[in-house]
């Protein structure tokens, strides 16, 4: 089931950004793709964990909404931000190393302080919001 979230996140995300190479476009494929992951595995939980757990499925459908909804998405959202804050650098590691080859767009090559803002706010939020629900806070 990780590799199946892994593969839908990524390939909503890169779908969306194909088609508009911005960092708004990026914004936009992380959020649609944090949405799909979130879909898929409410599915792909309602089918595969009263097999895995041996549970009844009632059960599940009991925790649909109040655990497996928001762990997806803090999640995703948690995986949205760290992807948001390590592309860039990671890409120009890769130019500079010519593993990748040049842009044909005029990009900055510097990484913008709001995409760190927010970034960082979402992985927080992300991380504050499991320790809730875990009971720590």
């Amino acid at each position: 089931m990780n590799a199946l979230s892994s593969c839908t996140f990524t390939c909503t995300a890169a779908f969306i950004y194909k088609s508009k190479r911005t960092q708004a476009g990026a914004a936009i494929g992380l959020a649609v793709g944090c949405v799909a992951v979130t879909a898929v595995m409410i599915l792909w939980n309602y089918i595969m964990t009263p097999i895995f757990l041996l549970v009844p499925r009632e059960v599940v459908v009991e925790r649909l909404i109040p655990v497996f909804l928001p762990y997806n998405l803090m999640k995703s959202g948690i995986n949205a931000g760290i992807t948001m804050l390590l592309y860039k650098p990671v890409v120009i590691t890769l130019r500079k190393a010519r593993l990748l080859p040049e842009s044909s767009g005029i990009q900055a090559k510097k990484i913008n302080i709001g995409t760190i803002a927010v970034s960082v706010l979402v992985i927080a939020t992300g991380v504050m919001f499991g320790l809730v629900l875990s009971g720590v806070i």
